[in-house]
């Protein structure tokens, strides 16, 4: 009956994130992360991707975003401001707001390893088969778009 189907979608949407967090951000990136010279951990690399497909936002709006409390995210930032990935600026209509910005070395920074965590990703999956790829792309576009409509 379609009354049980909400249901049942609300428990496989609860099983989704834990998995990517464990599956993918914990093993794949943290380990492409871990051969890089420069001390950042996955956190990090969540900012400034956030930066990266928003632009410039408040630390409240970044911290929200990424679901990191306030204390949390005042170190985060204040390393990658040490390494210039990041730049905190005064907000122009309120000059009690931060906003962070991505540099232009963080940009780079940034783009460097994403293609090392897609390469990682991919080996990860080559296992598959090709029909098992297929289905599984399928699936997260519709997971996508699906969710994107539910916004």
């Amino acid at each position: 009956m379609r009354s049980d189907i909400p249901g049942r979608v609300a428990v496989d949407l609860l099983s989704i994130p834990p998995l990517i967090f464990r599956i993918i951000r914990r093993k794949l990136i943290m380990t492409t992360l871990a051969d890089i010279d420069i001390d950042i951990k996955f956190p990090h690399f969540e900012i400034m991707t956030v930066l990266k497909e928003e632009g410039t936002l408040h630390v409240a709006e970044i911290g929200e975003k990424l679901q990191i409390a306030k204390a949390q995210m005042t170190h985060l930032i204040d390393k990658l401001v040490d390494l210039n990935m990041v730049e905190r600026n005064t907000d122009t209509a309120d000059r009690r707001t931060i906003n962070i910005t991505l540099t232009d070395k963080g940009s780079a920074f940034l783009e460097e390893h994403v293609n090392n965590i897609i390469n990682a990703v991919r080996e990860y999956l080559s296992d598959l088969k090709e029909e098992e790829l297929e289905a599984l792309s399928h699936s997260l576009r519709n997971l996508r778009d699906t969710l994107l409509k539910l916004q």
